[in-house]
């Protein structure tokens, strides 16, 4: 036979389980809430570096963000930087390129994978220091982007904010240079 039917206080018990489930979701949450994001400053004769995975030449410096907010991002292959207008720039940088074309192919989908659909516009773009690619616009979104390539690296550009323009994004381009 079965034991006899328990009757009591197994509501306390709840209880308790129950209150350290929440605190076990609000405490995080409610920290990541008080504590801000930490953003550093540019310098206005700063050089930004992101760095590939791979072989040499692996890393892309650029300028032309002086007085931007620079956001830290636990990746070294992307940078994000504020403008002071409240526009976000995230710049990466891809390895291993052979085939520019389907990279940039490639790249685009990526970014409409992160969240910012964007087709090619027909523009192209030639950097002083040896970048050519294509400009890009968001689909549903205001903003603008680049995706340009110089030996085997690509380099992805997008400025986001309801006033960002090329001419915007161009200062940052026409200062990328693979480091050695």
């Amino acid at each position: 036979m079965s034991g006899p039917m328990r009757a009591g206080h197994d509501w306390r018990q709840a209880g308790v389980v129950i209150a350290v489930i929440a605190a076990l979701v609000a405490v995080p949450s409610a920290l990541v809430a008080l504590v801000p994001t930490r953003e550093t400053a540019v310098a206005s004769d700063a050089e930004v570096e992101v760095t590939a995975s791979g072989e040499e030449p692996d890393t892309v410096g650029f300028g032309g963000v002086g007085g931007w907010q620079r956001r830290p991002t636990g990746d070294r292959t992307t940078a994000v930087l504020i403008a002071p207008d409240g526009s976000r720039l995230a710049v990466s940088v891809v390895d291993g390129v052979t085939d520019f074309d389907d990279a940039a192919d490639w790249r685009l989908k990526v970014l409409g994978a992160q969240g910012f659909d964007a087709h090619f516009d027909g523009g192209e773009v030639k950097t002083p220091n040896g970048f050519s690619g294509r400009t890009c616009r968001g689909t549903d979104r205001a903003g603008v982007c680049a995706i340009v390539g110089n030996e085997k690296l690509a380099v992805t550009l997008v400025l986001i904010g309801a006033d960002a323009t090329l001419p915007e994004l161009t200062p940052v381009l026409e200062s990328l240079a693979v480091r050695r």
